[in-house]
């Protein structure tokens, strides 16, 4: 077990961080706004939103760590990237479902919106280099 700083010059380790600082942005916009009365794991799209967020943010902590750490576990990331991918493509649909449903164009959540793009953009292109289809 070795600390590897290579490891964040690779396409890998810079969307690791990418993700990480997204998924902060994201939880700051997300539960600093009060939605109906309710926190930002109140109400059902926000909460999916929130939770699937902060626990995301979570394991690409520690895969980073792991990732620095130089412990491959390319099987497991590349399925958790692709559930991600998914869940969050899952997440940008229904937040925007409820900026149009409550007419809430205000601008955190237009940013929460953009970045949950983003973050499956990131998984996405994670996916993609896991799979040998894009360079790391």
């Amino acid at each position: 077990m070795a600390f590897s700083t290579g490891y964040l010059s690779t396409n890998r380790g810079i969307i690791k961080i990418l993700q990480i600082i997204a998924g902060i942005i994201m939880c700051s916009f997300l539960c600093a706004n009060t939605y109906e009365a309710r926190s930002c794991f109140g109400e059902s799209r926000v909460g999916y939103t929130s939770g699937l967020n902060f626990v995301v943010l979570i394991i690409n902590v520690v895969l980073f760590i792991l990732g620095l750490l130089s412990l491959n576990v390319w099987k497991l990331e590349h399925i958790y990237s692709i559930i991600c991918t998914i869940l969050f493509a899952i997440s940008c649909g229904l937040f925007l479902w409820m900026m149009i449903q409550y007419n809430s164009f205000v601008y955190n959540n237009v940013i929460t919106t953009i970045f949950l793009f983003v973050q499956t953009l990131l998984f996405l292109w994670d996916v993609k280099i896991l799979s040998g289809e894009s360079p790391n």
